[in-house]
């Protein structure tokens, strides 16, 4: 299990023992933050392919930067802002491939939606093979 925490610490009363304040678990794909001033940890998991991906691949090739961004706290902030751009990203390039294939354009003129959903999801799986490459693999 990868884990990355935070060098600041806390301490929690329940454990009787100081905790990180940040802990990222690669695994899970869970940040846990101890709030001190409830004496809880709050957890945030991520669900998408991509961040799981990043973070396994983030883990192997580049650990500094995980841990850089765990111990300055940002390590929420910086997954919420990948899933956002790369979400944004594939949907971008969906919408332009919709307004230009020729064979998308004829099934909505025709109305066929189970051609349509096709192409669709056939522009998804493209575009997240090149935009995982250029924004996931980092």
């Amino acid at each position: 299990m990868s884990r990355y925490t935070s060098e600041q610490t806390v301490y929690n009363p329940l454990k009787k023992k100081t905790v990180p304040l940040l802990r990222l678990d690669t695994n899970t794909m869970t940040v846990t933050h101890f709030n001190a001033d409830t004496q809880t940890d709050e957890s945030k998991t991520y669900h998408t392919d991509f961040i799981r991906y990043h973070l396994h691949f983030s883990d192997s090739h580049c650990p500094d930067r995980l841990r850089r961004l765990v111990n300055e706290g940002r390590i929420v902030e910086y997954l919420d802002d990948m899933e956002r751009k790369v979400n944004e990203a594939i949907s971008r390039q969906v919408e332009l491939w919709k307004q230009s294939d020729s064979c998308y354009q004829n099934a909505v003129l025709s109305g066929d939606a189970e051609k349509m959903l096709g192409l669709e999801n056939c522009f998804i799986s493209m575009a997240r093979e090149i935009i995982f490459e250029c924004m996931v693999y980092i």
